[in-house]
């Protein structure tokens, strides 16, 4: 029996409602508007690890670049893509863009520091760079799934890649990891069915069951989150950096001669 996706299914709702039940998404779609915000109009773009370039529509006003190895996920469509590609090694000359954004990604690929580095590299000097991945996450597009992220870690690898971190923010703190996971509760309480009688028959129960675990909780849960100031256990890190310039490398290297190295 054909069922309504879980993307279809919340559509339905206001904007403000999906966008605060998804705390999955929300920094990373915050993250995305600001991108699409500071990036001027006829600026370079590149998507690093574009996908089905789902992020293509905050920058219209750009020369987007989707670049992906299209291999995540076998039930999407690549057909988008502006080129397909190994993110270790961009086919792109060195500063040919005024910035980059890299969404979800980095935990997908088997050498962040050299996908960092060539982002680094084909950025200009001065460029921004915006970046998110998850800290605390199920496994995901199996096998493509290797690492996870500290704010320390995201700072290491930018640092080490002439990068110097602008803004770091979690992906809120323990009550919106806490309304991620009981939403996942629904999919165990509730695994697939084969005949139409037995999705019938579990209908009102799981229609109780979405409004509880999709809706209510997080909803509440998303404003409870305030009381974790803390945020040291959260889903994930979002982070904009910037290419440093020629002055901030002599800068640094005037200030601490082995930093810079």
């Amino acid at each position: 029996m054909r069922k309504l996706t879980r993307k279809r299914k919340l559509s339905v709702l206001p904007k403000w409602l999906r966008t605060r039940i998804e705390v999955n998404w929300y920094e990373s779609l915050r993250l995305l508007e600001q991108a699409r915000e500071q990036v001027p109009a006829g600026a370079r773009l590149l998507d690093a690890g574009s996908g089905e370039g789902r992020y293509k529509a905050f920058f219209e006003h750009t020369r987007y670049v989707g670049l992906d190895l299209a291999v995540g996920d076998t039930t999407w469509d690549y057909s988008g893509l502006d080129s397909v590609g190994d993110l270790r090694e961009l086919p792109f000359p060195d500063d040919s863009f005024d910035a980059a954004v890299c969404v979800q990604t980095l935990e997908h690929v088997n050498d962040p520091f050299q996908v960092i580095s060539e982002i680094g590299r084909v950025l200009k000097p001065g460029g921004l760079f915006y970046l998110s991945a998850p800290m605390s996450w199920h496994q995901h597009q199996k096998p493509h799934d290797f690492f996870r992220y500290t704010s320390f870690g995201f700072r290491h690898l930018l640092q080490q890649s002439g990068m110097q971190v602008k803004e770091m923010r979690p992906m809120g703190g323990y009550f919106w990891f806490l309304s991620f996971n009981l939403q996942m509760l629904h999919f165990w309480l509730f695994p697939p069915v084969k005949t139409r009688w037995q999705w019938w028959l579990q209908l009102p129960y799981q229609l109780v069951s979405q409004a509880l675990f999709f809706i209510l909780l997080p909803l509440f849960l998303f404003y409870l989150d305030r009381i974790d100031t803390l945020k040291d256990h959260t889903m994930g890190w979002v982070c904009i950096a910037e290419k440093r310039t020629e002055a901030d490398l002599a800068s640094l290297h005037e200030h601490d001669p082995e930093a810079s190295q």
